[in-house]
């Protein structure tokens, strides 16, 4: 996971990935001689990883000037109409597609009030309330959701996430609107490079230990 956050450090939208780890159950050691079962101990049986959690803190802001470039302050998620359906990202990253609708740059289209946002090729314009104008026209407003529980957001890849029923239903959200500005990833460099000289460590130690349970397992089966 740090690798992948490090690599994605200048990403715009991105949220740092963190991983879940777990201990798988212990299980007994037992000689049996003759009938006789005699319990040694316990061995540990290592670890799982139970997926990948996001980290929503805020990223810092970097202003581009750019009028389709839009950041979050504060909560929220633009609403993104895909393929596979509905979802959510904090990439403001928007430009405007062969048919005049407001898109991600992947050729999603980016959600509004109303429905899909069509601009044109006039001049838009977006305020800090999400609303957009095209030649000084009013012409919809950026759908800007927000949910009861982050946690039952599944990452799916291009800064996309899908609401699984864990989070509970998507409700309109009144966020503070940055336009000409992106939120770059919330990935602190030295932290995660700090996290990989651990991760190293950790491993180097866990190949110390299996050897060494390796060894004792031995000398069990052949002197005990």
């Amino acid at each position: 996971m740090s690798s992948n956050n490090l690599a994605n450090v200048d990403t715009a939208g991105f949220q740092r990935q963190t991983a879940h780890m777990y201990s798988l159950p212990e299980t007994p050691v037992r000689r049996v001689y003759q009938g006789q079962s005699q319990l040694l101990g316990v061995l540990g049986t290592g670890a799982f990883v139970d997926g990948s959690r996001s980290s929503f803190s805020p990223g810092t802001l970097r202003t581009t000037n750019n009028p389709l470039d839009v950041a979050l302050v504060g909560p929220g998620f633009f609403a993104i109409t895909t393929a596979e359906g509905t979802r959510y990202t904090r990439d403001g990253r928007f430009t405007v597609n062969p048919s005049g609708l407001l898109a991600t740059l992947d050729g999603n289209l980016v959600r509004g009030e109303q429905g899909s946002i069509y601009v044109g090729e006039g001049q838009v314009l977006l305020n800090e309330r999400g609303e957009i104008t095209v030649d000084g026209e009013p012409v919809d407003k950026l759908l800007i959701v927000e949910f009861n529980d982050r946690d039952g957001l599944v990452r799916h890849g291009s800064n996309l996430y899908e609401a699984l029923p864990e989070a509970g239903a998507p409700f309109r959200y009144q966020a503070t609107v940055a336009p000409g500005t992106l939120e770059m990833a919330n990935v602190n460099v030295v932290r995660e490079m700090v996290n990989l000289i651990n991760i190293q460590r950790s491993y180097e130690a866990n190949q110390k230990v299996v050897q060494a349970f390796d060894e004792s397992l031995g000398k069990i089966i052949n002197e005990v």
